[in-house]
């Protein structure tokens, strides 16, 4: 009986795998909640200070084979200090640099069943000082990802299938994005685009994919009840084929250092995380996710971990302010 509901399991994942590829191939879509440059470039650097997100996430546990994602990304903001030429003298040069260029970049590795998915993400921002009280910025991103299946695990009915054991079994894509961004300490707005050049999205697929688009805003309303903040918003997002759809964030955080966040998706998802200070910088989160389809008959929900560091989280005053 055991035996029997594994393989049923595997059998209904295998086939949503395929059904649902495309979706898995933009899993980093869907992991900005954190890193919110990887959907919009133009929040490389927005929060002044360095961040570096560690996080594995193992969706539908229980399930056999299902899908897991390593996630590495990091931003900051440089150009806060004068360059020095060879002599030692400061060399300002004709532009001023100082706080407005932002990089970033992240590193992924997304397994699921035979199928696997490496690549990383750069991004690039350059943000402007509109008035004491907000900031824009314009951005750009670098995307690269290599696909690739692994015909070893599987066993169709036809040994010589010239579909699955094709020679073709992996294959490298490349693609960019753009956005703009709109922000202050208390407010958020912005929309991009990415995957601006058309391409396919698997191997053995020839299906032509759109481009991919989102907006997110957001507002925090600080010291509520003297030790708290309350940060609710939005993001629409329309990712290549897919419908459009909505997640909603509702952000509690306390005394600026610990947070706690309920969110809901349009495709049917909702999302309980938390991350914890645990000594200076550093910090610890934890994600677990429930999705409201029949699928969650056979899974025990997705769950992520995630490692930080948060140079803002340094200093008796919490989140270091950029404004």
């Amino acid at each position: 009986m055991i035996y029997l509901k594994n393989t049923i399991c595997t059998l209904i994942l295998f086939i949503i795998t395929f059904v649902n590829l495309y979706s898995q191939e933009n899993f980093i879509y869907k992991n900005d909640y954190l890193s919110p440059f990887l959907t919009n470039p133009a929040c490389t650097g927005a929060e002044f200070y360095p961040i570096m997100h560690l996080s594995y996430k193992k969706q539908w546990l229980g399930f056999p084979g299902s899908p897991g994602t390593i996630l590495l990304t990091g931003n900051t903001k440089l150009g806060r200090y004068n360059f020095y030429n060879p002599k030692g003298f400061i060399n300002k040069g004709p532009l001023e640099l100082k706080e407005r260029i932002g990089l970033g970049a992240a590193i992924f590795y997304d397994q699921n069943g035979p199928l696997s998915n490496v690549g990383g993400l750069l991004s690039y921002a350059y943000h402007i000082r509109l008035n004491n009280d907000s900031k824009l910025s314009l951005g750009m991103s670098l995307l690269m990802m290599n696909y690739s299946l692994n015909t070893s695990i599987l066993k169709p009915d036809q040994i010589n299938d010239d579909f699955l054991l094709a020679d073709e079994n992996s294959i490298f894509k490349s693609n960019f994005g753009v956005g703009i961004y709109y922000y202050s300490k208390n407010y958020f707005a912005g929309i991009s685009a990415n995957k601006l050049l058309p391409g396919i999205s698997n191997i053995n697929d020839p299906t032509k994919r759109n481009s991919s688009f989102f907006a997110l805003a957001g507002y925090k309303f600080e010291k509520i009840g003297g030790s708290f903040d309350f940060e609710p918003s939005f993001a629409v997002k329309k990712i290549a084929n897919q419908n459009i759809f909505f997640d909603l964030h509702s952000k509690l955080y306390f005394q600026k250092l610990n947070w706690v966040a309920i969110s809901y998706s349009t495709v049917r998802q909702m999302n309980i995380q938390f991350a914890l200070r645990v000594i200076k910088a550093f910090y610890i989160g934890y994600n677990y996710g429930y999705t409201f389809s029949k699928i969650a008959n056979y899974n025990y929900g997705s769950h992520e971990i995630s490692l930080g560091i948060n140079m803002g989280l340094v200093g008796m005053e919490g989140i270091r302010e950029s404004f």
